[in-house]
């Protein structure tokens, strides 16, 4: 695939000059590792190629199991190991190195925060690298330059932050020194082509680097060196494909429907390369979810929840403290995946244990905790939907999605007064939602998303208890335009229930050919979809297109496969 490279944007020496400033101001005082540094004894994560040449065995032992963490996201336990490593060998750069790294940005987490902690272990790393191999002292003077570590940064060639950050679109800019940080892993990952490592940290670094959608969702073209970076993962792993830091960053890197498809075998390979990951046992699941594998989206979000509990009580049996939750995320795409299927029981389910996890004061935690009323609503179970309790929450969103849950249930119902007390209650709630998250950031376009489609869903409701149809069309398909961001969130928050529900609306008002369209637009958005080609195929059988419709079938009995009966059936 052709890479779609920026062009340079000026850059701000004024920016950089401030940054180096801040970080300087950290001075690196007198000091050295704690000698008595523990870590777990932890296998079944992956196997790494990168090892201290200078290092005894139980650091070395050590600093694997850090590099396994790193790669599957767990830089709490990877610091630990890598702290311990440098415990049992206070001269190996190599494990300070590690340290340093995994105390630096990541793509869960892309602020800087203090990097006092990280600019000791670079310091510490560069006074024992005289006997460094090339590659070590590459990688640690690389780090140095991401942390601005003292004359380190000014000394390094010339930054180049214009060339792969943020988009222009980018609400979120990327550090000057990240930026660098990431230029300068490029170089390395050409000047050591064949070293699978070089090129996995590089693959991080980048996406850290670059901001905003990796790939345009319009558009599809990628953002920054993103397209480059995805065809260096896979060319990569034609020759190591069993390295899990590349199979599990090419997941990341083509992480868009438009692409997703590349990664499917780096997806197939990840779960069995680390088997006791969290992580890496989920990861599969934003693969499959695009080129609609439900049921393995599924499958590995139950696999990663298993291993979650497993890696508790391994670190509990080892007096260790908990390093890591996963479970909040995977149980939730665990739902999506469930629902996707026709599924019900075990998507409510699944939406309850996410309501369970989502137990914290803000505003994702009352979204997961209103999931099992939208889970009932998009079942379309009233009785049940109307004696379901309300979900908790003082923030908005549980008043939103609870009263858009109830008030459909009581349209749907007849019960249409009651209905407009649900969107009388919503409605407050709503503007309120739209006035505190009026920003740029995705997390405040996510939630007017959420806010904005669920108003307009409950008006369209009680227009069509109202036998006010072509009203109701128009309000559903302005539900449509508005659910989109949310939706597009991982897992899709609101699993494309809207133009779902608008195709229903068409087929009922015998727009035949319009709920068609809807249909085949939701297929394209979700492949694969029994819920789309279940419409598609009343929609194909009232136009009269019958052979048409039969076509479908193999494909709709192949994603219903699972299904509840009564979905089958419908």
């Amino acid at each position: 695939m052709p890479s779609h490279l920026p062009a340079r944007r000026a850059w701000r020496p004024t920016l950089l000059t401030l940054s180096l400033l801040a970080l300087g101001a950290c001075a690196i005082l007198p000091w050295g590792p704690d000698r008595h540094a523990t870590a777990p004894l932890l296998d079944g994560f992956g196997t790494v190629g990168l090892t201290p040449s200078h290092a005894n065995a139980a650091a070395r032992r050590l600093f694997a199991q850090g590099m396994s963490q790193a790669y599957g996201f767990n830089e709490h336990e990877a610091v630990r190991a890598f702290k311990a490593a440098l415990a049992q060998d206070p001269g190996c750069a190599l494990c300070a190195w590690g340290v340093a790294y995994q105390l630096g940005p990541n793509i869960n987490n892309t602020t800087r925060g203090d990097l006092k902690e990280a600019l000791r272990h670079v310091d510490h790393a560069l006074k024992h690298s005289a006997a460094a191999t090339p590659l070590e002292r590459a990688l640690i003077e690389s780090l140095a330059l991401r942390y601005g570590h003292g004359s380190e940064a000014r000394n390094l060639a010339p930054l180049q932050a214009a060339v792969c950050g943020a988009s222009d679109q980018a609400e979120d800019k990327a550090d000057p020194l990240d930026i660098a940080y990431a230029e300068r892993m490029r170089e390395l990952a050409d000047r050591f082509a064949g070293d699978a490592d070089v090129l996995a940290i590089y693959a991080e670094a980048e996406l850290v680097a670059t901001r905003g959608d990796w790939w345009d969702p319009a558009s599809g073209k990628p953002a920054g060196r993103i397209g480059e970076l995805a065809d260096r993962l896979e060319a990569g792993l034609a020759r190591h494909p069993d390295h899990t830091g590349l199979n599990h960053y090419l997941i990341h890197t083509v992480d868009a429907p438009q692409v997703a498809q590349r990664a499917e075998a780096a997806a197939d390979r990840l779960g069995a390369l680390a088997p006791k990951s969290p992580h890496l046992l989920h990861m599969p699941a934003h693969t499959y979810a695009q080129i609609g594998r439900y049921a393995d989206a599924t499958r590995v979000n139950q696999q990663a929840n298993a291993a979650d509990l497993a890696m508790m009580a391994e670190l509990k049996t080892q007096n260790f403290s908990v390093s890591k939750d996963w479970r909040q995320h995977n149980t939730h795409f665990q739902w999506y995946g469930a629902l996707m299927e026709g599924r019900g029981e075990l998507a409510l389910a699944s939406a309850r244990a996410a309501a369970a996890l989502g137990s914290g004061n803000y505003s994702y935690a009352e979204y997961q905790r209103s999931l099992p009323m939208l889970t009932l609503l998009r079942l379309q179970r009233w009785d049940e939907l109307l004696k379901e309790p309300l979900p908790a929450g003082e923030l908005g969103v549980a008043t939103l999605l609870g009263q858009l849950a109830r008030g459909t249930a009581l349209a749907r119902s007849g019960q249409t007064a009651e209905a407009a007390q649900a969107l009388a209650k919503l409605e407050p709630a709503a503007a309120a939602l739209l006035k505190k998250f009026a920003g740029t950031s995705e997390f405040h376009k996510m939630l007017r998303s959420l806010a904005q489609s669920a108003q307009l869903q409950l008006r369209a409701e009680l227009a069509w208890a109202e036998r006010r149809v072509d009203e109701a069309l128009a309000l559903q398909a302005e539900v449509v335009s508005a659910a989109a961001v949310a939706d597009r969130s991982e897992p899709p928050m609101l699993a494309g229930g809207a133009r779902l529900q608008l195709g229903a609306m068409q087929l009922q008002a015998r727009r035949y050919a319009e709920a068609e369209a809807s249909y085949r637009t939701s297929l394209a958005e979700h492949p694969h979809s029994g819920w789309a080609l279940q419409g598609l195929r009343r929609a194909l059988l009232a136009q009269g297109r019958q052979a048409e419709a039969e076509q479908l079938k193999p494909a709709l009995e192949r994603s219903w496969k699972l299904a509840d009966a009564a979905l089958r059936g419908a």
